[in-house]
């Protein structure tokens, strides 16, 4: 009698005959036309959050700027749509400020103290981390840059998002 795990491996290889489990997501294109997808475009998994700014001062990230699916305010963060990018982007600075300040302010705090003041210098760092990022909507993908030959493996170029 085989183990259950191989039954589930087994029925897995098999094309999922008797086990339950999650579709897999589409193809983009046939494998022989892959060569053909454009490098330069921003596929949906790396739009579905436009924050940029990765600071997390007291253990608090900055909120998604998330796809609201609404035409006339695109722009979502903690439930608040927004009609731009720079609202959007400051209520999520300004929310991961106000927690921060929260922690801050509380009481039983260990180690380094967390002060109001870092929590102030972090809001504005990710304000200008918005003001400065490439994606600013969820409709245009980022400019690819070929810089060249990578000297550590040469058979791959070097590609940077502009």
């Amino acid at each position: 009698m085989l183990p259950l795990s191989l039954w589930l491996f087994l029925g897995a290889a098999w094309g999922g005959v008797g086990v339950a489990s999650s579709p897999s997501p589409p193809f983009l294109t046939n494998d022989s036309f892959t060569h053909l997808v454009p490098r330069h475009t921003l596929f949906f998994r790396q739009a579905a959050n436009l924050q940029s700014f990765q600071g997390t001062l007291g253990g608090t990230e900055a909120s998604p700027i998330t796809q609201s699916g609404d035409s006339e305010r695109p722009f979502s963060v903690d439930g608040d749509t927004f009609p731009d990018f720079d609202s959007a982007a400051q209520r999520s600075c300004d929310n991961q400020a106000q927690k921060c300040k929260d922690k801050a302010n509380s009481k039983g705090k260990k180690g380094k103290r967390l002060e109001v003041g870092d929590c102030d210098a972090q809001r504005g760092k990710c304000l200008d981390a918005q003001k400065s990022a490439t994606v600013k909507d969820f409709q245009k993908g980022v400019a690819s840059v070929n810089i060249g030959k990578d000297e550590s493996f040469p058979d791959f170029d070097l590609i940077c998002d502009a």
